[in-house]
């Protein structure tokens, strides 16, 4: 009879490489998307308030994102976006947003950018806190260089604080609660139906805002700016939707820096606003700390025994 030997030394990684890579390209597509979003919203807010930009912005999104919908024949899908995990995620984004835009009336893009980056730092510290996870020493000394850069970005203390500053530090705590949730929906709800109810969510917060800010009217200008926001927020939040599904986030979310990148980038070329050097060092720190953290903590790829060899019959 045919012997079967198994080599120990060969194994087979679980993770499968190739939807790695694509989901570390998505992110980097998406953050850079996010950051010309948010160079549009900084443009608008020269015309109207945030909550107005967030209504406005979600009914174009809202509208193309029915027709791609009901083009793929998905609108029987829509149940989904009642999922409780779908509808949080929803609330989080939405919150996320009208802290975010809030903050850049007067902050430059690339130093808010930077600051909502310690989301990460502010997943592992709760999850110590709150959920009884443990992390190494080297891990809390992340933390702290983060915070510390955001320190140096924000300058509490100065002539240079602001308040609006702190704003960023909330939609922090926001997008940590966001892609938790992210990660625990289910394959079968389409990506189109998550970006959907999330865009309806933050549609409301912005008609809600309607009774506490006075609106103005809009002229083609600003709507310009709109459409151009509707259009980035759409595909910001496909790309990045799709590129945490499937995957681990731990190895995704470092490639978030990237709109950091791309916030100052734009901040410079259409506001003129450059971070001065204690800003730059604060941005590099949160990123540097961000990225050792999520490293350290990534777990190793686990791995199963190659099947089994068949060794050639022997004659007898």
């Amino acid at each position: 009879m045919a012997q079967r030997a198994t080599n120990p030394s060969a194994y087979i990684p679980m993770h499968d490489s190739s939807a790695l890579r694509r989901g570390i390209l998505l992110m980097i597509a998406g953050s850079a998307i996010f950051a010309t979003n948010d160079a549009f919203s900084k443009l608008a807010l020269a015309h109207i308030p945030p909550t107005q930009i967030l209504a406005v912005r979600g009914v174009m999104a809202g509208v193309f994102l029915l027709g791609l919908l009901a083009w793929k024949g998905e609108l029987p899908a829509l149940r989904f976006a009642f999922d409780r995990r779908v509808l949080l995620r929803a609330v989080a984004e939405a919150g996320v947003a009208i802290l975010f835009i809030t903050a850049i009336i007067t902050m430059s893009l690339g130093d808010a950018a930077a600051i909502i980056q310690v989301a990460p730092l502010v997943t592992m510290a709760v999850a110590v806190l709150f959920l009884g996870s443990r992390i190494g020493w080297s891990q809390w000394l992340a933390v702290l260089v983060g915070f510390l850069g955001v320190t140096l970005i924000i300058k509490p203390g100065t002539s240079a604080f602001d308040a609006m500053a702190l704003l960023p530090l909330g939609s922090a705590l926001l997008v940590a609660l966001r892609d938790f949730v992210t990660g625990s929906i289910g394959r079968h709800v389409p990506t189109l139906v998550v970006t959907l109810a999330t865009t309806f969510v933050g549609m409301l917060l912005g008609f809600g805002g309607a009774l506490v800010e006075g609106w103005h009217p809009l002229d083609l200008v600003t709507l310009g700016y709109l459409f151009g926001g509707s259009v980035t927020l759409i595909s910001g939040h496909m790309l990045t939707i799709a590129a945490f599904r499937g995957n681990d986030p731990a190895a995704i979310a470092p490639f978030r820096y990237a709109a950091v990148v791309c916030s100052v980038g734009l901040s410079a070329w259409l506001f003129g606003a450059m971070p001065d050097l204690v800003s730059i060092a604060g941005i590099a720190l949160i990123m540097a700390a961000g990225l050792y953290a999520m490293r350290q903590h990534r777990p190793a790829p686990r791995a199963l025994p190659a099947p089994p060899v068949e060794e050639p019959r022997k004659a007898v």
